[in-house]
């Protein structure tokens, strides 16, 4: 296995003004009409401009019950731009605002009750942050731009850098993903090299799973990007450009995945952000689909979320582009770069539960 190096608390100054970072986002979709995946182009995920979304004449009549308990569209005061993630500590809610390279504080009700922008205190900056994670202690921010993982206790100070170092001749690596194990350490995804890494809680390199180049079926990944953990340690990846989710062993090991590529039921055209829940279901948001697409434990598609009226079959989607996912407790939590946070109820949700129609479907893998 190549190693990629850990370096405690690298200050390094950034080789660019902080306004960078926002400025190569802004081009990328205002001019160019493409975002950025790891270093590789994309068509942009842009509200409104493809129409009514695909996601709700595409991904059949099965509609997952999982009710809306609230949208935060802006918090006022401190107006968010392209949120993507989101981090749950108590009754406190942490979003990772891409667009303006800090973290937003919010209570309960969306209000902001304080910015954490890490250059504040002469730190390194927020370089393109693209996921965050806590294990109720501290913030972990994958800091795309600077190849590195910032740690940040809950009140925005900074504590340490996680620096990712390029094995010779590869790229400097891309974290765009990152989760905490269950027994300490993380997971990170790596979007340049195509592998996902897991760190011990000193964030040294305990193994990686991919080739290090573009690679799919059990050998790799193409672009992975977020990620999440379930109570046994299994790792859950989006292959962004594979369409799908690949669930690793707590060792690195293939398991299987959910979805493939398409734009159907039970396909995935542009999968974001992943959620697992206690009776296995997995959870995926899908930024063109316009949706979030759930699938049983044995990769059963059973439905999607995000219709404003589910008893509607012709009405529109909530989401416009659906990123980061998160379930604290039986709470939903859906980051759209353009829609904000919405915040779904799984309570009412049965084990089993079935969509609301037993109309048959393209099953995922």
């Amino acid at each position: 296995m190549k190693t990629i190096s850990y370096r405690p608390l690298d200050w390094r100054p950034p080789n660019e003004s902080r306004m960078a970072p926002k400025l190569l986002l802004l081009a990328a979709l205002l001019i160019t009409g493409t975002v950025l995946v790891g270093a590789y182009a994309l068509p942009a995920e842009t509200p409104s401009a493809e129409g009514p979304p695909i996601a709700l004449g595409g991904l059949s009549q099965l509609v997952f019950p999982a009710p809306v308990i609230a949208q935060v569209e802006q918090p006022a005061g401190e107006p968010w731009t392209m949120p993507v993630a989101a981090a749950v500590v108590g009754n406190t809610t942490f979003v990772l605002d891409t667009g303006n390279n800090r973290v937003l504080k919010l209570d309960p009700a969306g209000r902001v009750l304080a910015t954490f922008d890490t250059a504040d205190g002469g730190g390194p900056p927020m370089q393109q942050p693209l996921a965050i994670a806590s294990d109720g202690i501290h913030l972990f921010i994958a800091n795309s731009l600077a190849a590195d993982l910032l740690v940040l206790d809950l009140t925005g100070r900074l504590q340490r850098v996680v620096s990712l170092e390029a094995a010779p001749g590869e790229p400097a690596p891309r974290p765009i993903g990152v989760a905490v194990m269950p027994g300490g350490g993380l997971a990170v995804s790596d979007a340049d090299n195509h592998r996902v890494l897991r760190l011990d809680g000193e964030g040294h390199v305990l193994w990686s799973a991919g080739t290090g180049a573009r690679a799919g079926g059990q050998e790799g990944f193409n672009v992975p990007g977020a990620l999440t953990v379930d109570g046994s340690g299994n790792i859950y990846v989006v292959d962004t450009l594979n369409g799908r989710v690949v669930e690793l062993s707590p060792d690195g090991a293939f398991l299987r995945q959910f979805g493939r590529l398409g734009d159907t039921a039970g396909t995935l055209s542009r999968p974001k952000g992943v959620a697992v829940d206690a009776e296995g279901r997995v959870f995926v948001s899908d930024g063109l689909l316009a949706a979030v697409e759930v699938f049983a434990a044995d990769g059963t598609y059973v439905g999607f979320i995000g219709r404003r009226d589910p008893a509607d079959p012709t009405s529109p989607s909530l989401f416009q582009a659906p990123a980061g996912l998160l379930l604290a407790g039986e709470t939903l939590y859906v980051t759209d770069r353009f829609a904000g946070l919405v915040t779904f109820d799984l309570s009412s949700v049965p084990p089993a539960a079935p969509a609301t129609t037993g109309e048959e479907t393209d099953s995922g893998p």
